[in-house]
């Protein structure tokens, strides 16, 4: 028994005595901007969302956010019609000083002007078809039941249509997403759908479907999967994805993130 003790001892003193902090160094290379951007036009209520969020980008182990203050932004329309966005305070959160109308197929683009640098961008407002239908289910899931909801729209027949669904509630963590084309459904009934375990009777779920350029679709498919795929030892590591904003003045230091425009439909449902 000693003999055992004492190899076993050997053995731990192996282990410990090689541990050693080793210093990555990650090669943070310059800042880049970041850019959020959305202008929604919601179709129930007619109510409209208009706001860019500009931030700078930080080494990866630093958790938080950079607000990039002072730039000067605007929306152009197809008439070039200029609409105005001002900073909230030091937030890098921008606001229209004027609205931007509403106008299906209208092209808009976004206009930058931040640190001597240049961006733009551009998105076509797309129609979305509304959400006319909600389905609840209990689905086992892990030895529980999980709340499944489905969301349904009729898909326009004859054009091409792309979209993605978003659930949020103040039961989830985050919001859900789903991403829809229709290849397959052209002119049909189709759904978003959403599986959880932590819903429960009475809380409410906000339910959108966004209408999407074949861009944003592109962008939004990419990003959601970037973000759920569970890896492995032949997974490819995350990648910065390119959105539809370009740097006119340096084209090798492209921005983050992505400039959108959508019609919203938008449904407020109770879980029974």
């Amino acid at each position: 028994m000693k003999k055992i003790y004492f190899y076993i001892g050997l053995v731990l003193f192996a282990f410990t005595s090689c541990e050693k902090v080793v210093d990555v160094d990650l090669n943070y290379s310059d800042e880049s901007l970041v850019i959020e951007g959305h202008l929604n036009w919601i179709k129930e209520n007619s109510q409209t969302e208009q706001l860019i969020m500009l931030s700078k980008t930080t080494p990866y182990f630093e958790n938080l956010r950079i607000p990039a203050n002072g730039a000067q932004v605007h929306v152009v329309d197809s008439q070039e019609n200029i609409y105005e966005f001002q900073e909230q305070g030091n937030t890098g959160n921008y606001y229209p000083l004027d609205t931007v109308p509403y106008q299906l197929g209208a092209e808009l683009t976004l206009q930058i002007d931040f640190e001597n640098q240049t961006y733009s961008g551009s998105e076509v407002l797309n129609p979305v078809a509304s959400i006319f239908k909600i389905e609840q289910d209990s689905i086992p899931l892990f030895g529980n039941l999980a709340t499944q909801i489905e969301a349904y729209s009729m898909d326009p027949a004859n054009e091409d249509n792309y979209s993605f669904y978003e659930f949020s509630s103040d039961r989830l963590e985050e919001p859900q997403y789903n991403v829809y084309r229709d290849d397959f459904t052209n002119g049909s009934e189709y759904y978003g759908v959403l599986l959880s375990s932590d819903l429960e009777k009475g809380d409410f779920v906000r339910i959108r479907q966004y209408g999407l350029s074949k861009t944003a679709y592109q962008f939004w498919y990419l990003l959601i999967l970037q973000n759920t795929q569970q890896g492995g030892p032949f997974q490819t590591n995350p990648a910065n994805l390119n959105g539809n904003m370009v740097n006119l003045s340096n084209p090798e230091n492209s921005p983050l993130g992505y400039f959108h425009v959508s019609e919203v439909s938008e449904v407020n449902y109770q879980i029974k």
